[in-house]
């Protein structure tokens, strides 16, 4: 494969005989999925979509702690690996927890694929996980219990501050910071900070760092898709991981490369870009998907950012035989899409069969094509450039001329299986979305029942019977649903981690118990265990073998109490086709103060996933998460504090008020007495002008009537004097 060199004379200014090579690699991979088949519908189609672009930077020499090197990276991620020390950082966005994944053995060797896919699963919500590679003084104070747990202190600073660089450098999405919520520790999402441990493909120890804000957090907003994916933002240094991995080196006037020439960078509200805002929202899909879509597993819509780097690139200086310093960047998005309905079609004389007749932008975009993508346009200075197509088995993949296809039969036909397509080779270096690129027909010997199971699956619960507040018990389930007389049914190591948050509950750890169930399709998605294990040997669980499990009986395990009160549980089990593990875990009730109740506290506060990662001989690890619990502490009633304070208001207002207006009142009395000069007539002297008043008054009262009957009586005499 060809690659972009850079020496001292190259165009990235590199300083004696330092050598940059630069690798770009961009991929859409589209596998379908057969639908259920209806009366008016015979068979149907449905895709899974991931496309990825991979920039990868190798040097002769060592790349951390250099900066202002000139190379294709730009300065901002050379400073991020110099300043954190990262061995990997995976940033992922998603809808949906990926709790199950599908027994798909027609892509068991392919390596490349079961790596992307492993990068699009990951929990529900926003996840940032950093692997940080231990120093010297830190793998020496091992044994030192201090050291360890000032050492995780010190990792959460650490991770604190890489998650505010990544902020302050258009690293992450700007919209809502949701990755700010995580920093700062908001409603009781925890970093969990796990034991160093040595992978096999590094030479030094690890330590992971991780924390995750749930899916009400997960917003594919158009911002957040410049931040991840493109290269170029509406306004000058808004590029983002695109720009700091420089887009394979492509103009930066011109939509080339894989996701800037499907989802254009510009701002206009018709841009492209909307439709992959719509494909992860799933907004134009929820009401046109079939039932058996909607109950397929792994139905997560994700967007991701994978940073690598090799341990060569810590070393002070390369020795021989020591492998070069390589930095990669993946970008990638993961999304589900409806294909057109199949039509009937003339394949030779008489016969008629039903074909699908789909074009490039059908299988990259659906239903949700638009005006504006209308074509790809590779990045012409790539390494490779592809698509790859995977077909059901029982299906026959007729190829159109012209879409650069690799590997075809002399009829130009693919019987299922894997098809790629070499972009590079596209005539005038483009392919419209509008043009034919393949047509789809069903064999005799086809099925068309949609029906795939679950291979491995994990699922998290709580129960609580007295009351959502109330006490309960959290039940994380691992399933292993392969039958032992299927292709690969040799046993599975599963290494599970689980989080019982202190802040929201108060675990028991004493009634930790864990149970294994085999056979009877104990590895189902839908398996309900007996209410004890003695109802194992029952005539209606005939086939089901149950035992309880302890500690002891595990190949690893690793209790970790934060001072919190955050228990950390890490297992290693062996698990058998058809089996499950179940685990529970009483605890009560956790009174908040005040304070730490959120804005909305009777939504609940989502508490970690569960994770496992399950491995085969031979075979690409799996992990999987569960989906996080939305546990609801205790909450008084939210309207009381309004109550007491507005009678508490009242009752002071009353006192108030009388106080305020005797205090007004005396003191205008007093300015006016200081005013005229009178002086204030002391109440005694009132009460005796009031009772002289009185007397006054019945005076003049008494005085009338001894008028009144003064004239009477003269009236009368002369009265009586005239009549004389």
């Amino acid at each position: 494969m060809d690659s972009t060199t850079c020496t001292s004379d190259g165009p990235w200014g590199a300083t004696g005989t330092d050598q940059y090579f630069y690798f770009h690699d961009e991929s859409a991979t589209i596998k379908l999925y057969p639908a259920a088949s209806t009366s008016s519908r015979p068979w149907s189609m449905n895709a899974r979509v991931y496309l990825e672009s991979s920039s990868t930077l190798k040097s002769t020499t060592p790349l951390a702690g250099v900066e202002q090197t000139h190379t294709p990276f730009s300065d901002s991620v050379l400073k991020l690996i110099s300043r954190y020390s990262l061995r990997r950082l995976l940033i992922r966005v998603g809808d949906v927890a990926s709790t199950s994944i599908t027994n798909n053995n027609d892509i068991h060797d392919d390596v490349e694929q079961l790596l992307r896919e492993e990068r699009a699963r990951g929990p529900s919500g926003t996840s940032v996980l950093a692997s940080f590679i231990e120093t010297e003084i830190e793998v020496e104070n091992h044994n030192n219990i201090n050291s360890k747990r000032q050492s995780k202190y010190d990792y959460r600073y650490k991770y604190a501050s890489l998650l505010r660089y990544l902020l302050d450098n258009n690293l992450f999405p700007p919209c809502g910071a949701p990755l700010d919520s995580v920093r700062v520790r908001k409603h009781g999402h925890s970093t969990i900070v796990q034991s160093p441990k040595n992978e096999t493909d590094t030479k030094n120890n690890i330590v992971e760092v991780e924390s995750f804000l749930a899916a009400d957090a997960a917003t594919f907003c158009n911002p957040g898709i410049h931040a991840l994916l493109l290269s170029k933002g509406a306004k000058t240094g808004e590029g983002g991981w695109g720009a700091a991995a420089n887009n394979g080196a492509c103009h930066p006037d011109e939509n080339w490369g894989l996701f800037d020439s499907l989802f254009s960078s510009s701002s206009s509200s018709s841009s492209p870009s909307v439709v992959l805002s719509d494909l992860l929202l799933r907004s134009s899909l929820d009401s046109v998907l079939p039932s058996s879509w909607e109950s397929k597993p792994n139905k997560r819509h994700s967007i991701w950012i994978d940073l690598d780097v090799s341990d060569s690139c810590y070393n002070a200086q390369l020795g021989p035989g020591e492998d070069e310093c390589m930095i990669r960047v993946t970008r990638g998005a993961s999304y589900q899409i409806e294909l057109p309905s199949p039509t009937l079609k003339h394949v030779g004389g008489n016969e008629q069969r039903n074909a699908l007749n789909l074009s490039l932008g059908d299988l990259i975009l659906g239903n949700n094509k638009r005006e504006g993508s209308k074509a790809w346009y590779p990045c012409p200075l790539s390494d490779s450039s592809k698509v790859s197509l995977y077909t059901p088995i029982g299906f026959t993949n007729k190829v159109a001329t012209g879409t650069g296809l690799m590997n075809n039969d002399t009829n130009g036909n693919i019987h299922g299986g894997k098809s790629e397509f070499n972009a590079l080779t596209w005539e005038n270096g483009y392919f419209d979305f509008g043009a034919p690129w393949t047509q789809l027909y069903q064999n005799e010997q086809g099925s068309n029942d949609g029906i795939s199971s679950s291979k491995f699956g994990i699922s998290r619960t709580v129960q609580r019977p007295l009351g959502l507040s109330s006490i309960g018990t959290i039940v994380s389930v691992f399933r292993y649903n392969q039958t032992a007389s299927q292709h690969h049914s040799a046993s599975v190591k599963v290494e599970s981690f689980d989080v019982l948050p202190g802040a929201l509950i108060k675990p028991k750890i004493h009634t930790l118990r864990m149970v294994l169930y085999e056979g009877g399709g104990a590895g189902r998605d839908r398996f309900i265990p007996p209410l004890n294990t003695n109802e194992c040997s029952s005539n209606r669980y005939s086939s089901l073998r149950c035992s309880e499990v302890m500690l002891s009986d595990l190949q690893n395990h690793n209790l970790l109490l934060n001072p919190d009160g955050t228990w950390l549980i890490e297992r290693t089990v062996m698990l058998t086709p058809d089996s499950s593990l179940w685990m529970m875990v009483d605890f009560d009730e956790a009174y908040f103060p005040f304070q730490k109740f959120p804005a909305d506290a009777n939504r609940g506060i989502d508490a970690f996933p569960s994770r496992a990662i399950f491995s085969m001989e031979a075979a690409t690890p799996i992990t999987l998460y569960s989906s996080s619990l939305l546990l609801l502490p205790p909450v008084p009633d939210m309207s009381m504090p309004f109550n007491v304070i507005s009678l508490s208001c009242t009752l002071w207002a009353f006192v108030l008020g009388s106080l305020l207006n005797i205090l007004v009142k005396r003191a205008t009395e007093s300015v006016k007495t200081d005013f005229t000069g009178e002086k204030e007539k002391r109440p005694i002297d009132k009460l005796k002008e009031k009772f002289k008043d009185k007397i006054g008054r019945l005076k003049s009262v008494f005085r009338k009537e001894a008028k009144a009957n003064a004239a009477t009586n003269t009236n009368e005499t002369a009265e009586m004097d005239a009549n004389k």
